[in-house]
């Protein structure tokens, strides 16, 4: 339940932020560092410290640039000619506190190395896994014990939910891609660009990162209490918008029972409102209103079908009956097209499950033939049960002789019939 639904999620700006590190500002700035590092060859100082110093210089300037990008990204300004003037009171320090939280996490894996087993196995998978979750909070609250507190990267795990899993596997992919490249690129270089190469190569693929881990708390700014720039709004700001900032401050606050009594009237006045909703449907859930919750989930339920979100629905539609079994939608035909949804999917076994029965338990409903018909083409085209479709087509033709269906119900029941001629006459 991490997902603003203000917000796009990141999983759908992947190509924007491979783009990001392209924009005029950031490509200038990570090349100028890049050559820099040629300059390690000038300095009077004995090798390896002349490289040692320089990269220093360099990498220092980078990570604090990586983390205003992590801010601002943060702060709802998605591209470099957005970003505000940057005050860097109080985050100049923040590449020196990664630097040592590293270094502490370093010194943790190590010692859990000493006790082998499942115990370094655990302790570095938990390391890997919540090294964003710290990033975030470093950026987040300036605090070294922030970043490095366990508590605090479990918490932020949780509010992000599981996109987080999500973020943590592209950081991985990021990576993995990060060293392919510079396993093909780096051979073919001439020996002194190697070094400039080799740091812009990892420059790109970490400004990707930390602009993806920015964009992961705005989209979650109202669950983690962060504020959102008025410029991310818009001078005009709609209404929707400076409720949805509202329920946000609201919940950073602490004041829940006041962002759900706000998130309710927003529902309430545009009930097609999908975000509006959406907003309230997840609200409830994180306070564990069960009972309003699946209230509500029927007539969200509907709109989402009415507007053609047949995913969004059956998505929805599978986690209220996980909360309670005996949900149902508010109008029987909403089965249907829960169905369709699940045959879109390609799950044609759950499919055929939601409609199981429909006949029984609405034994005058009108979309019983449809029901049929759609029961009898996912058994025959999908699952290729040719006999039990057969059965079900047959009987639609015959209990529903005047009902539009039945002409497109005896034409597949004839092709059935020619298919199975063959097998018939061998």
């Amino acid at each position: 339940m991490s997902d603003v639904p203000d917000v796009t999620p990141f999983w759908q700006r992947l190509p924007l932020f491979f783009r990001y590190p392209l924009h005029v500002e950031p490509l200038l700035y990570m090349l100028l560092l890049s050559l820099a590092s040629v300059l390690a060859v000038a300095l009077p100082v004995p090798s390896p410290f002349d490289y040692l110093i320089v990269l220093f210089g360099v990498w220092l300037a980078f990570i604090r640039y990586a983390y205003k990008t992590l801010d601002q990204t943060a702060q709802g300004l998605l591209t470099p000619d957005q970003h505000k003037f940057y005050d860097a009171e109080g985050r100049a320090n923040l590449p020196y506190k990664q630097f040592a939280i590293l270094i502490v996490v370093g010194y943790v894996i190590n010692l859990a190395s000493d006790a082998g087993g499942l115990v370094y196995g655990a302790v570095l998978v938990f390391c890997s896994v919540a090294l964003p979750a710290s990033v975030m909070n470093l950026s987040i609250t300036q605090s070294f014990w922030s970043g490095l507190n366990p508590l605090a990267a479990i918490s932020t795990m949780r509010i992000v939910g599981l996109p987080y899993l999500g973020l943590c596997a592209f950081l991985f992919l990021l990576l993995t891609s990060q060293d392919v490249l510079l396993s093909a690129l780096l051979p073919r270089m001439p020996e002194w660009l190697i070094l400039p190469a080799l740091n812009f190569v990892v420059m790109y693929f970490t400004l990707i990162m930390f602009n993806m881990m920015g964009y992961v708390i705005y989209q979650n700014h109202h669950f983690l209490g962060t504020s959102v720039s008025e410029a991310a709004l818009g001078h005009g700001a709609t209404h929707a918008e400076k409720e949805s900032d509202a329920i946000g401050r609201l919940i950073g606050a602490g004041q829940i029972n006041e962002a759900l009594d706000l998130a309710y009237e927003a529902q309430r006045v545009a009930p097609d409102d999908v975000a509006a909703n959406d907003r309230y449907h997840k609200l409830l859930a994180l306070t564990g209103r069960d009972d309003r919750l699946l209230s509500h989930a029927k007539r969200y339920l509907g709109l989402l079908l009415q507007k053609g979100l047949g995913d969004e629905a059956l998505t929805l539609y599978r986690a209220m009956q996980a909360k309670d079994a005996d949900f149902a939608p508010e109008q029987p035909a909403q089965l249907l097209k829960l169905a369709e949804a699940a045959r879109r999917r390609r799950e044609f076994p759950q499919a055929l499950a939601i409609v199981k029965g429909f006949d029984k338990r609405f034994p005058r409903h009108a979309e019983i033939p449809a029901v049929y018909l759609f029961a009898a083409r996912v058994l025959c085209e999908n699952l290729k049960q040719d006999a039990s479709a057969r059965q079900i087509l047959v009987a639609l033709v015959a209990r529903y002789p005047e009902h539009p269906v039945r002409v497109e119900a005896q034409q597949l029941l004839t092709v059935l019939d020619k298919l199975a001629a063959p097998a018939v006459a061998g």
